[in-house]
Formats: C-alpha cells, structure tokens, sequence
C-alpha cells in the first residue's frame, strides 16, 4: 500500500485561502499550498515546529494527511489506522476535536449537508475506542480540559465531505505565549460574551483583539478611539474602567456619550493627535489600508500610545502588499510586540495589535 502524503494544513476563514496561499508561499518559497475545501489549506512538508505566525491562518493542522471512506464506520476505521500508532508510542495524555474547516467562519453555510455528521464520527470512534483501545481511552482528556502546561498528543479530524477527513496528530509544545500546537487554541472562535448593550457588530473585534492578545485597558488607563461613532470600541474600554477620547464628526449611542469616563470629541479623526502620550489608540476607519498604516506610522512616530488595535481594511487592495508594509513599519518603529490577525469577527480587514503589550 502506498504511504500517504504529509503535509502542513491549516484552517481560515472561508473566502481567504488565495489570501493564505500567498502569504504562506511568500514565506515558504520552497513549497506550494492549495485549498482541497473551503477554509482549508494544506501544502508544504511535514514538520514538527512552526516558524512563523500565518496572519491569515487560525489553526494549525501540522502532520496531516487525507483518508477517504465511503461510509462512517470506514471513515472511523481510517482514523484508527492513521492515529493508533501514535497512542501505542506515547504514553502522554491525549484530546480529540473534530470538525468542518469552517469553525474559523462566522455565519457559514458552506458545510450544511455535514450538519451533525463530525458529531457522529466523534461518537462512533469513541465506541470503537471503548471496544478495542480501552487502555488508551483512560489517557484521553476533554479538549477544554487539557492544562496548558502539560505535553498531550493533539488530534485534530477535519471532515471536508461525507467521504474524507484530513487527520492531523502530534505533540503539543508551548512557546513564551503559552500557544499550543494548534495555534490560538486556547481563544475557540466565537467565545466573546454577548453584551446586549455593545453599540455595533465592531465591539467584538476589539474584545477578541484583546482575547488573542492576553492584555486590555485597565482601570485608569486613557484611551483614544479613532472613528469612534457609534461607540463599539470606546463602550469596550469604558466597561473596563478606562477614560476613551472618543473622536469622530458622528454621534455615539447614548449611553455611551453620556458614559462619565467619554470625552466626546468632534475632531477630524485622522488629523487628530492627543496632548501627551496615551495608554491606548483604537482605528476601525472605513478607510484605505494605506492611510491607516499612515495615521499609525504618524501615532509611533511621536510616541503617542503605549499600545494599539487598529483594523486595516483592504478594500480590493492585495493582502501581500498590505503585509509587508505593515513588516516594514514594525521594522521602522522597532514595535516590542506585534500581533497580526484574520480574526473570527473580522471581514475584509486585519486587525493589529501593538506595543508594550505585556502587563
């Protein structure tokens, strides 16, 4: 029987695998990656370590390799196949987490007719572990259940179609950030908590900014919210305790104006600069990617925050571009930390996250 392909996979958001493709072959020219399924990118080596942070990328599928089965239990049968030998080898705890490739997308309905099957499989393979594997069963811990700080084998199954999975097994280890294998695990997609009183959709792409980055305002902290209306972003700092200049020509909610730590202030948004150094700028302007680049190239450049999120839209503008000016700024500024994300609640944008980000 021939030996299977080993490849890198990785999963994002539906819509940017061109995106990933391209980011991941400016960084690997050696090796070529495609898309088998949406939100699905696999391609390269096998490898046992990872380089580089994929800023298009949410999860990492290191290992993996293809099973085709023309039913579930055949399916279930080529998983054991592929996984087996990696429980008789180590002694390590183990988790299991199985899903479409669409996890990273938020109102998808690209994986409907799968609905409910990835549940079925994680059953049925249970039943077969119970039956065949029980000694390994009492390793297995839930994937929410899994400390950060101790090794475990990852086992990750993506189901593309009726009839194929892409299985990825291998050990996690921890960097500084405390990541495991597959990357930004320990934020699962869609986890900021519902606030009936966020003023738009954006307040939860700051509140994941700040989740993927481990830091926030603090009380006391002073904040400057650039394109600010109607309030999002500024109503997340307030929550905090956090004084916000809240800049822009637009009116913000109400209960946000009114909020005694906003100052409300009409002033143009890109022109504006504050009087001494701040705690925090925040950007989500509708505006060319280049011109936010700028406003936060001029922000650095005076030293007039301590630490940032800015959202960059892109606006039909080639994300490759986008990220080597955004390289070549952190150069420029000699930026301690950066972080550079597709998040779950992002669009057509990419969100950074900036500065002394440590606390």
């Amino acid at each position: 029987m021939a030996k299977k392909s080993i490849f890198n996979g990785f999963l994002c958001g539906n819509g940017w695998e061109d995106a990933l493709c391209q980011e991941l072959a400016t960084i690997e020219p050696a090796n070529k990656y495609y898309s088998p399924a949406p939100g699905l990118v696999v391609g390269g080596t096998s490898s046992s370590n990872l380089l580089f942070e994929p800023v298009f990328a949410r999860q990492w599928l290191p290992d993996c390799v293809k099973v085709q089965g023309t039913s579930i239990a055949d399916l279930v049968q080529a998983l054991g196949k592929v996984v087996d030998p990696y429980l008789d080898q180590s002694p390590l705890p183990w988790t299991f987490k199985c899903c479409t490739p669409d996890l990273y997308t938020e109102d998808s309905t690209e994986y409907e007719s799968l609905s409910g099957r990835p549940a079925l499989l994680h059953e049925k393979f249970f039943e077969r572990m119970g039956t065949y594997r029980r000694r390994a069963l009492e390793r297995y811990q839930e994937w929410d259940e899994i400390n950060e700080k101790r090794p475990c084998l990852v086992i990750q199954v993506i189901m593309v179609a009726t009839d194929r999975l892409w299985i990825s097994v291998t050990q996690r280890f921890n960097t500084e950030r405390g990541w495991l294998v597959p990357f930004l695990w320990h934020h699962s997609p869609g986890q900021v908590v519902h606030d009936p009183l966020a003023p738009c959709r954006s307040y939860y792409k700051l509140e994941e900014a700040w989740q993927q980055a481990s830091v926030h305002p603090r009380k006391g902290d002073t904040c400057v919210d650039i394109g600010a209306a109607p309030g999002g972003w500024t109503w997340a700092a307030l929550k905090r305790g956090a004084k916000v200049i809240a800049v822009d020509a637009a009116n913000l909610k109400k209960h946000v104006e009114n909020h005694p730590l906003c100052e409300h202030t009409l002033d143009n948004g890109y022109a504006f600069m504050p009087s001494k150094t701040v705690d925090w700028l925040f950007c989500d302007m509708i505006v060319k990617p280049m011109a936010t680049i700028g406003l936060l190239d001029r922000w650095l450049e005076k030293k007039a925050c301590r630490k940032f999120v800015v959202n960059v839209k892109f606006r039909g503008k080639q994300p490759a571009s986008i990220l080597a000016a955004i390289a070549e700024l952190q150069i420029k500024h000699q930026i301690p930390e950066l972080i550079v994300r597709h998040l779950y609640y992002d669009r057509n944008e990419i969100t950074l996250i900036g500065g002394q980000l440590r606390q």
